[in-house]
């Protein structure tokens, strides 16, 4: 039996503006769009404010389709300039996250003296086009390799002139490999001569009556896209010191979408927003804050916009204007109209979302609620006194330190830099049984190689007081952990989240270890869910003298232990997160879903509240409201639609917030 003694847990030249690399910094030489265009797409914009105006919010989700056209000269892959799969990866992980206002670095910017609000969600998602134009499946998702040589081409990197570069590229490169522009974002990248010296170029939305910019500039069908230098894309692999957090592609595909450089290509010039600061001219390297000048004191230039030319890790955020602007260019563009409606089938049930909930239940697992309520009468060496021992899942007589779960990495195996936001615990709590007392409590993440190995290094932790975990309310059944059916007579499960500040980095090999750190004052003792049908062991606990032990060896071999700790897994990077009272309060399970799905509240009292499932199109396919919402979960069924990504949609009060779910059957 258990323990044999007592005492034994990111650039521009758009065609029409060209990001270059000169003494070490960015620099720019730009082509201006024409009056004609300016005009054209102003006038839209301003019509669809008034639409958002008058419609409270017509932001869309929309989904673009990328494809990577990797031009290199016969080089393995990983190796520059064909870069590796997963280089190309994390570009799409950035794109997500900068659109998205959560990118590397965006929490910097309540340093600043801006108004937070400012930073936009631009409701923009990029997947890899998993099909070519032929609808053939692609053997690497978005990515075309083409060598040169094989093509009868020069090499990119033999043209020393920017104006012979370009027309190489707008000539011979663009025309032989575009696919299809009104389905698919077209980036390519290459290398280029030190000479040239550009990061990248991009061209603007087309409209369906202008013929052109004056100079060349707008995109068409032979030549819509972005061009990227391929040591300045993603941030992993080879990439250069200074541009080496992929945005360079965030900023031209700013351009692709209709955005101006925030100095408006001229001195104290406009780019047509009013939440930018007007600014004297391109800032570059990282100036410090405030950067005055143009007479925008005190706040000064907002040299950390996308659209200014700093270095990749001090740029990091697109105003609310700004995401106006994209989102008129994505409506009203006929090569940008149309890119959502292909991604349903160009990306399939790919991840454009990041959010997984994982644990080593199955919907067929029942949960336990505990091994007994006493210690024996030999026990007396039981600290929490009475009534309060004999949990093997928590607080009991033998002084155990810690209880750990392990999650391997094939639970996350899709994310894309993942990072883990917060655990559930499953508590067990009735009456004077189980979860109680005025201690610290804390969640503890440490590095694992497998199960039946024992917990490594410390990587993360997070403490919450007894008394706050306790005032959770307890609920009789839960459908996302274990069989969705099971109810107990009375409410004994008392979930509760352990949030971090910052996310914690999953590791990528191996998986961790999620554990949580006992009390061991008299009158506090925790209790922790379990299963009786696991199948092999995943459990680990810490004993008195701080070794570590598998669950299942501890109790004699008899059966399996699996405990009821579910980590929350959100794509990267880590370092920030939004978070806020509903954000906190709001999960998916499970995610992804075959269409039957829950939201799963923690209200720390009850809410009344709006729920609003909406497609990649911004098509409503289903619309609640739900009233003295609590802690305890609302069904979805989503049976009648296709697969593919979902918004889901939860207003309380004034707040509101988005999640995705990906539905795959």
């Amino acid at each position: 039996m258990k323990k044999i003694k007592l005492f034994l847990f990111i650039l521009c030249g758009i065609t029409a503006t060209a990001q270059t690399i000169q003494s070490g910094k960015r620099s720019c030489g730009t082509e201006v769009p024409s009056e004609e265009w300016n005009n054209w797409f102003n006038e839209q914009v301003e019509s669809f404010k008034q639409s958002q105006s008058a419609n409270k919010d017509l932001s869309a989700n929309y989904t673009i389709p990328v494809i990577f056209h990797v031009v290199h000269g016969g080089q393995n892959i990983g190796s520059f300039p064909n870069l590796s799969q997963a280089q190309l990866n994390s570009q799409i992980t950035i794109l997500n996250n900068d659109y998205a206002g959560s990118g590397f670095n965006v929490g910097n910017f309540s340093s600043t003296g801006f108004a937070q609000s400012l930073v936009a969600n631009c409701n923009i998602n990029f997947c890899l086009a998993l099909k070519n134009p032929s609808g053939i499946t692609l053997s690497e998702p978005g990515i075309e390799r083409i060598n040169y040589n094989s093509n009868g081409w020069s090499d990119p990197s033999s043209f020393t002139s920017l104006t012979n570069f370009k027309s190489y590229i707008e000539n011979t490169i663009k025309p032989n490999t575009i696919w299809d522009p009104t389905r698919y974002l077209n980036i390519w990248v290459t290398d280029v001569d030190a000479n040239v010296g550009l990061l990248g170029y991009a061209t603007f939305p087309p409209s369906s009556s202008l013929t052109g910019l004056t100079g060349g500039g707008l995109g068409t069908t032979t030549t819509d896209g972005v061009w990227c230098w391929a040591k300045a894309v993603g941030d992993v692999g080879t990439i250069q010191p200074s541009y080496n957090k992929g945005r360079t592609a965030t900023h031209e595909i700013g351009h692709w979408l209709g955005l101006r450089h925030i100095w408006g290509d001229s001195n104290c010039g406009t780019d047509y927003c009013n939440d930018t600061p007007t600014q004297l001219k391109e800032n570059t390297g990282c100036p410090s804050y405030p950067n005055v000048t143009c007479f925008n004191g005190p706040l000064g230039d907002m040299f950390m916009n996308f659209m200014d030319y700093c270095n990749d890790a001090c740029l990091y955020m697109f105003t609310n204007d700004q995401r106006s602007r994209m989102q008129t260019a994505m409506a009203n563009s006929p090569l940008r109209n149309q890119l959502t409606a292909s991604s349903a089938a160009l990306c399939g049930s790919q991840q454009t979302f990041c959010s997984y909930t994982v644990s080593n239940f199955t919907n067929t697992d029942t949960l336990t609620a505990y091994r007994r309520a006493t210690a024996a009468a030999s026990e007396v060496s039981c600290l929490q006194g009475s009534g309060k021992a004999g949990y093997i899942t928590g607080s009991n007589c033998y002084g155990d330190k810690e209880k750990a779960e392990f999650i391997s990495t094939a639970k996350y195996a899709s994310a894309v830099n993942p990072v883990i936001t917060s655990v559930i615990v499953l508590f067990f709590q009735y009456g004077n049984l189980g979860t109680d007392g005025t201690g610290n409590v804390s969640l503890n993440l440490y590095n694992g190689s497998s199960a039946s190995s024992a917990p490594g290094s410390l990587i993360g932790s997070k403490t919450e007081n007894l008394s706050t975990i306790a005032a959770t309310t307890n609920t009789d059944g839960v459908s996302y952990c274990g069989d969705p059916n099971l109810v107990f007579s009375v409410p004994l499960i008392m979930p509760f989240k352990f949030t971090f500040a910052s996310p914690i980095p999953a590791p990528s090999s191996g998986g961790f270890f999620a554990s949580v750190v006992l009390p061991t004052s008299a009158n506090d003792t925790v209790a922790i869910l379990d299963k009786r049908t696991g199948t092999s062991n995943t459990a680990w606990e810490k004993w008195s003298d701080n070794s570590w032990n598998s669950m299942k060896v501890a109790w004699g071999n008899v059966r399996n232990y699996n405990l009821a700790i579910l980590p929350i897994i959100e794509c990267g990077p880590a370092g920030f997160r939004t978070s806020t009272m509903l954000s906190d309060a709001i999960n998916i399970f499970p995610n992804p879903s075959n269409g039957h799905f829950n939201i799963v509240t923690t209200f720390a009292a009850t809410q009344n509240v709006d729920v609003k499932v909406v497609d990649v199109l911004g098509q409503v396919v289903y619309s609640d409201k739900k009233k003295d919402i609590g802690v305890g979960s609302i069904e979805i069924n989503l049976g009648n639609q296709t697969n593919g990504i979902y918004f889901v949609e939860v207003t309380a009060g004034q707040e509101k917030i988005t999640k995705r779910i990906l539905v795959d059957r």
